[in-house]
């Protein structure tokens, strides 16, 4: 129906969109409740999504079924994909849907919730936070930490002390007391 997904581009009302969105509502409202859901963080989910396409590498461990476009996933070895991540190889853009590849390289971490957009890659031993937004076409440096909407590079210090990160983007120093921060705020 499909065939191999290729980075491409293609206008909304295509026939090809139209084929792409049946193959993905199939995947997401059949294949995943009828038994991928349970394989979820268990050894069984790679070699399956490797069935439908996807490359995933060794000692993987891969906590979610948000990604669509297999063939344009590659997951290196001993990487860890957190509970609910998206790896989101297409976006609709000016009524134009835009796919090409997800690469989360070996050693790669990426936290819960997260959403890694298309032409993005997660370098080898990168750690990308929670709650975090990896924009199109961003390339982490191997072996740093990253975290944040859009993601920001973290030191050890900023990646744990999410208050001192908070103060930081009211304007004010992190050692503040909740008093003098209300009075900066009046």
């Amino acid at each position: 129906m499909i065939g191999a997904y290729e980075p491409r581009v293609e206008p909304l009302w295509s026939p090809w969109v139209r084929r792409s969105e049946f193959v993905t509502g199939l995947f997401e409202a059949a294949a995943v409740p009828a038994g991928l859901a349970v394989l979820v963080g268990t050894p069984f989910l790679p070699p399956v999504l490797r069935w439908f396409g996807a490359k995933i590498g060794r000692r993987t461990w891969i906590g979610t079924t948000y990604l669509t476009e297999f063939d344009l996933v590659d997951i290196g070895d001993d990487a860890t994909i957190g509970t609910d991540v998206s790896l989101q190889t297409h976006l609709f853009e000016d009524r134009v849907m835009k796919m090409s590849t997800v690469t989360i390289k070996s050693g790669a971490s990426v936290g819960t919730r997260t959403i890694v957009l298309y032409d993005a890659v997660v370098d080898n031993d990168v750690t990308l936070g929670s709650l975090s937004l990896l924009m199109k076409g961003e390339h982490l440096t191997p072996g740093t930490r990253w975290h944040g909407i859009p993601a920001q590079g973290a030191t050890e210090a900023s990646a744990l002390d999410f208050d001192a990160i908070a103060a930081q983007r009211r304007g004010r120093h992190h050692r503040d007391t909740p008093e003098t921060a209300t009075k900066a705020l009046h």
